[in-house]
């Protein structure tokens, strides 16, 4: 279940597997009715259900047993990228990976060229990114310190969120931005006025990307969005 999860192929908060007769039964998530194909699967997943299976002398069995709704966002169709923008948040059930074009989620095993370090990143980014989300949504210990880590690009998380930026666009050859979170008391008069913090240039949109998105940098690959907080 690791493996599979960091292949994108089951979504994070992985359910305990249990016995019942002869069976060993686990309820997971997945993107898409195909994610668990095995044209998805990586050396370890192989790897593992090899072992597993040679384990228990039986062989895995995979099943839909019905549709998750809580936070769903819904599969990319795309047939081409424009972009990949790079987000999630503490209630985030699907992929970290959107799509510029549609902003609907790219499951990170469609990213080709992405070896087992670069989901691991992948993965430990969710978890910290997460983490700081939830801190930031209980509004008490590490409120203040978990805002930073989002919203400043300098901050070790936005470090470590644009390496992995410049890795997707590395070996997909598409452009990955990496969102910024803006969440301070500030006028709408210097919302306006507000440069890239990263090359300090103009970055404010005519139009909404992805209809969310004011702000967005084609130097730095940088995305934000007004603050809600004004």
């Amino acid at each position: 279940m690791s493996s599979l999860s960091r292949t994108g192929q089951i979504m994070r908060g992985i359910a305990s597997a249990y016995i019942t007769r002869d069976e060993i039964i686990s309820y997971q998530t997945t993107l898409e009715q195909s994610s668990l194909d095995s044209q998805y699967n990586d050396e370890y997943v192989n790897g593992r259900i090899k072992s597993l299976e040679e384990g228990c002398n039986s062989k895995l069995k995979i099943q839909v047993v019905g549709e998750h709704i809580p936070f769903y966002k819904a599969v990319c169709n795309c047939k081409k990228h424009e972009s990949y923008l790079l987000f999630t948040t503490y209630q985030n059930e699907s992929s970290p990976v959107a799509c510029g074009s549609c902003g609907r989620s790219v499951p990170i095993y469609k990213l080709k060229g992405l070896i087992d370090t670069d989901r691991t990143n992948i993965e430990a980014w969710v978890g910290d990114y997460v983490a700081c989300d939830s801190l930031n949504m209980g509004c008490t210990v590490g409120e203040r310190w978990s805002t930073k880590q989002m919203s400043d690009v300098n901050s070790q998380l936005s470090v470590v969120g644009r390496s992995i930026c410049r890795r997707i666009a590395e070996v997909t050859g598409i452009p990955a931005y990496y969102f910024l979170y803006n969440y301070r008391s500030i006028s709408f008069a210097k919302e306006l006025l507000r440069k890239c913090p990263s090359c300090h240039g103009d970055w404010l949109l005519e139009k909404r990307w992805l209809k969310w998105h004011h702000f967005k940098c084609d130097r730095c690959f940088l995305a934000s969005t007004f603050t809600s907080r004004s």
